[in-house]
Order: structure tokens, then sequence, then C-alpha cells
């Protein structure tokens, strides 16, 4: 993932193509505009990953400043498949207005390819903005893709993936949306040039946010200079995401990490018939009930006699 640099905060400050006054400013308490006021400060704000609305509102307890609702979590939790473009954006619309019910943060929402042509991008966008999202993500790799040991995808011309910018950035209802542009050549084992001069034309074209999976960190603040708009990456801690000019710290992991407790409790249950160190890290009773809402729900339940039986 990527990162923001020098210009970061009079990038993303910038005014937004047809944005109005009233749109950009500070009183505007939009998904997309408590999205915009967590750029540009000396720290990053950490963007976590998440595949499921149980992972999200743990990033929400933790202090975490926005969640991604990512196609590649989603796919695993969701389905047990990995990233290869299955997923449909029913899927993704869907959990993104899940995820949206449930937390108070800003929701970066995984848009993949924005579901084809620029008409499906625009309709896409508009959905997304409906399900709560504060940014969506477009990437210029369609088709299959991430299968390890095939071809990493295919590659959208840049001239039409400037017009799904185009269609994005006039979809939106709320100027505060942000649009996040990524471009997957350096991942698809191309130059890393190209993907800086394309997702230079994606800002031109309205993107407010960059990302170019697989930049190395120390060519972040050039990325940035040449889009003029912040960068999203990860970074092996959030100093060297602080001195690479990392505008948002993208944490993509934590779904792995589940899985290989997950992966190593039953490892540890069929070897020695029970549960070992691994127990240690289930969620403390409490915390549990933290994570659920049960104090506010069991409140609700109480003011409105949730168990009056029909016949009292």
């Amino acid at each position: 993932m990527q990162s923001a640099g020098v210009a970061t905060g009079a990038a993303f400050g910038a005014a937004v193509p047809g944005a109005t006054a009233a749109t950009q400013s500070s009183g505007s308490d939009s998904p997309g505009a408590r999205f915009r006021r967590l750029l540009g400060g000396e720290d990053p704000p950490y963007c976590v990953n998440c595949g499921d609305v149980a992972t999200a509102r743990l990033a929400e307890m933790h202090g975490v400043q926005i969640v991604m609702t990512g196609g590649s979590a989603l796919s695993l939790s969701k389905y047990g498949i990995g990233d290869f473009g299955m997923i449909t954006m029913d899927d993704l619309v869907e959990f993104c207005g899940r995820a949206a019910d449930r937390i108070g943060i800003p929701i970066i929402a995984d848009a993949d390819d924005g579901g084809g042509n620029p008409l499906n991008v625009y309709r896409t966008v508009q959905r997304m903005e409906k399900a709560g999202a504060a940014c969506v993500m477009i990437e210029d790799l369609y088709g299959a893709k991430h299968l390890a040991g095939y071809d990493e995808g295919k590659i959208l011309g840049r001239e039409a993936m400037v017009d799904k910018v185009r269609a994005a950035v006039d979809a939106r209802r709320d100027d505060d949306l942000a649009l996040l542009v990524r471009s997957d050549v350096v991942a698809d084992s191309g130059p890393l040039e190209d993907a800086l001069e394309r997702v230079a034309s994606y800002a031109e074209a309205g993107g407010d946010v960059i990302f170019v999976p697989g930049i190395p960190l120390d060519q972040c603040r050039r990325a940035v200079e040449m889009a003029g708009k912040p960068i999203l990456t990860g970074a092996p801690s959030l100093a060297a995401a602080r001195d690479a000019g990392v505008g948002i710290l993208f944490v993509g992991a934590m779904g792995a990490i589940a899985a290989g407790a997950i992966d190593r409790a039953m490892g540890e249950l069929m070897r020695d018939g029970q549960l070992g160190d691994t127990a240690s890290l289930s969620l403390p009773g409490n915390r549990r009930l933290e994570l659920i809402g049960n104090e506010a729900t069991a409140n609700r339940a109480r003011e409105f006699n949730a168990l009056r039986d029909d016949g009292q």
C-alpha cells in the first residue's frame, strides 16, 4: 500500500472540482468530511483492512481512525477464497452498509474496478455513498487477479481509467465524498514510472488519495509530489510511515492474524485433545459484551419492555 507525502495537507485540503462552499466548510459532518479532516496531520491516521463488521468494530474500539471494507478481506471472510475478482459489487456495497450501520469512523469502501465501464462506476459510487462510505477506492486492474503462479490480471488503459475517475467524481452527491485512485502496474511487475504517471493523471481527473501497491516506501514522497495528493500505503511502523510522508498508514494483516490464531488453536485441539496456549487469545467476556453492544441493547430492551408477553 502507499503513503502520502510532503504536500499531503495542502493537497488534500484543496478545493474538490465542483465543490461548493457549504460542502467544503469544516461544519459538515458527512462521512467524507470526517475522513478529510483526518488527513494532513503530523502522524498519518491508521486504516485497518476489515473482512467483517466485528473487526471493524474492534478497530473503532481501539481508536483506529479509518477502516477499509476490503475486497481481499471480504473474499476470505465471506467465501473462503482469495481476492481473485470473483466477488460482486453487491457484495462490496452490502458489506460497506453493514459496517456503516455499526461503526462511526470513516470507511474506505473497496469498489475493485468500479463494476465495469464508466456507467457502472457512476452507479457504484452512488450506491457506496448511500451505503455510508466516506471514500471509494477504484483500481485500474480488472478480470481474474492476484492468483499466485498466474498472471496478475489486466491493466486498463490509462485514458479509459481517467474516464472512470471522471464518472466517479461526477456521481458524488456530497462533494466531500473522497475518491481513492489505485494503480496496480507495479504489482503487475510493470515500471514504477508508469504507475506514478498513471496515479498523477487519475488525481488530475479528480482522485483525492492515491494508492500504488508495491511502491517502495522511499518513493512515496515523489509519488505525492507528482500527484499533488496524499498516498495510502503500508509501512513497518508509524515512525517509518511518518518519515516517508505517508498520508494514510494501511494495515492489511488483521485477517491473516485472526486466521492464523484459529489455525493454531485447531491444530492444538486435534493434536493434544485440548486447546493450548492459543486459548489465552480468546476475547475476555466483558470485552466481548462491549464488542457486541450488549449494554446499549439491554437498556433499550428494558425501555421498550422487549420481554413483555403479547397478551399483557
